[in-house]
């Protein structure tokens, strides 16, 4: 009996079972209507109820046919947010990246051409559009320990350093490895590292990267007379080695803004009729506080002082080296409280510099090779100081040979000549904010510099048949500069700068030279 029971029960159970089962099977195998209404009410039939609904009352076919459209429609909206999130992801990831090759090697570097009216010592005037800077810089950094710097750079016809065969009515432009070098180490994780190969040795405001020394145009005469490049190893150390801690996190900074051009430009395109298409705002950058640097640097190299006609010079003749001190603060106040301030936050970078022969720089080895025999090693020294405070930028520098250099020119005149010379630059960055990392790089700004050389009137020297004055660079040089970064990465500037000669009694023409030029800088 009781086994009788169980049987029917089970078949009774098994034929419920089927019966459930057979409307979901026949609607997924039916075909679809012709007015689409009869899949969305099979659909609709396997919709759960709501949740809490009463099973006593389920949903009518209608309730059910409701509930799947809304439901659709749930999915659709949320279609386009998600696909915004995936595209705003997808940006972020490659803003990260930059302007990086791979994920080693990353691409950088500047082209700059410029529209120049001037006017020489001798009083002639001329007027030129000329290519200034075309460079390419590679930094590539393989490993946490090892990194590559490699920077190709355009030479013009006109170099000194690159003299043409006669035969060639004009001169040969070319495109020169300016930098290549390695750097093994780094001193925010450990207090020693090295470098190897052709690079700026550390004498003086150069770097060998005109974008990042001067904020004018011309170069002060300190970079242009003692500028130091040969290929070198050089051992340093940076004290004391920050501690290890997470990076802070990233905070969005209000933009320096364009205040003249750009703006200027807006209000006559949109007077004239043009009307942009509309487009999202791109997000504000994001800044992340730089790394604590160590406060004491300092590095002694040892370079290949041959020149071209002096290759038989010992590799030990060639030294140089920088004690450095560097220090930064926000005079105990956060960031968005320091918005109106004029000398907060502040910076300070201070070097000594020391170069056993500056007859090696690039200016002194070229223009007086036929003498350096007879001159010799002449021991130079350098003191540097760039300062930040708030929104003004203050460099001041004196680079100078410690003993004069003695020879007799062309012109069989006994020279007693010792080289030095002197700048001190003010910079000021418009719509500044505290954030701002370095002047200049941003928006609008403006900079006065003045720069003097000591003893180097030049000499006379045979050029070809004839003797020439040869080896000078002005008394003084006076620049005033202003520049806009009018669009993104692209800057216009102008500037006006005054050279004055030396006096007759002291070698020179006692004329003065003016230039204007205008110049428009892309950097990458």
């Amino acid at each position: 009996m009781n086994l009788a029971r169980l049987s029917t029960r089970s078949a009774g159970g098994a034929l419920l079972s089927l019966g459930l089962c057979l409307p979901a099977s026949e609607a997924a195998a039916s075909p679809a209507g012709t007015d689409g209404s009869e899949p969305v009410q099979k659909m609709a039939q396997t919709v759960p109820p709501a949740p809490g609904a009463d099973e006593a009352n389920p949903p009518t076919e209608s309730e059910r046919i409701e509930a799947l459209e809304k439901r659709v429609k749930e999915l659709e909206l949320a279609k386009p947010r998600q696909e915004q999130a995936i595209r705003s992801i997808i940006r972020s990831s490659l803003a990260g990246t930059g302007s990086r090759i791979n994920e080693y090697v990353s691409l950088g570097g500047s082209l700059e051409v410029g529209l120049s009216q001037r006017s020489d010592f001798s009083g002639e005037h001329k007027g030129a559009i000329s290519l200034d800077t075309a460079e390419v810089d590679l930094e590539i950094k393989a490993n946490d320990w090892v990194s590559g710097n490699f920077v190709l750079a355009y030479e013009a016809a006109t170099s000194i350093l690159f003299p043409t065969t006669p035969s060639f009515n004009s001169g040969v432009d070319r495109l020169t490895a300016d930098k290549a070098f390695l750097t093994i180490g780094d001193i925010q994780k450990f207090p020693l590292f090295a470098s190897a190969g052709l690079k700026y040795l550390e004498f003086g405001s150069s770097s060998g990267v005109h974008r990042v020394d001067v904020l004018s145009l011309a170069n002060p005469l300190t970079v242009e007379a003692f500028e130091l490049r040969n290929p070198a190893i050089g051992i340093g150390f940076g004290l004391p080695t920050p501690v290890l801690k997470p990076p802070e996190p990233p905070i969005t900074i209000p933009q320096v803004r364009p205040l003249i051009l750009s703006p200027m430009v807006d209000w006559v395109a949109h007077a004239l009729g043009y009307q942009p298409a509309p487009r999202r705002p791109k997000p504000l950058p994001q800044y992340t506080p730089p790394p604590e640097a160590p406060a004491f640097y300092g590095i002694f190299n040892i370079y290949d002082p041959n020149g071209v006609d002096l290759p038989n010079r010992s590799l030990g003749s060639g030294r140089s080296g920088r004690l450095c001190y560097r220090s930064r603060g926000n005079c105990g106040h956060t960031y968005p409280e320091l918005t109106s301030s004029l000398v907060c936050p502040w910076s300070v970078n201070i070097n000594v510099d020391y170069d056993n022969s500056i007859f090696d720089s690039r200016f002194l080895q070229s223009e007086y090779q036929p003498f350096l025999q007879k001159i010799g090693n002449v021991s130079a020294l350098a003191g540097t100081i760039k300062a930040t405070l708030g929104p003004w930028l203050l460099v001041g520098e004196w680079n100078g040979a410690t003993k004069a250099a003695s020879f007799v020119d062309d012109a069989g005149k006994m020279r007693h000549i010792r080289p030095a010379a002197w700048q001190i630059s003010v910079g000021y960055q418009f719509d500044w904010n505290p954030w701002v990392e370095v002047i200049g790089e941003q928006g609008d700004f403006v900079s006065v510099g003045y720069s003097q050389s000591h003893d180097l009137a030049g000499v006379s020297k045979f050029s070809g048949t004839t003797v020439s004055r040869e080896g000078f660079v002005p008394r003084n040089r006076l620049t005033v500069t202003a520049g806009e970064w009018v669009l993104e990465n692209t800057k216009l500037t102008i500037e006006y700068s005054r050279d004055s000669d030396y006096q007759k009694d002291q070698g020179g023409t006692g004329m003065r030279a003016n230039e204007y030029v205008a110049a428009i800088t892309y950097n990458f």
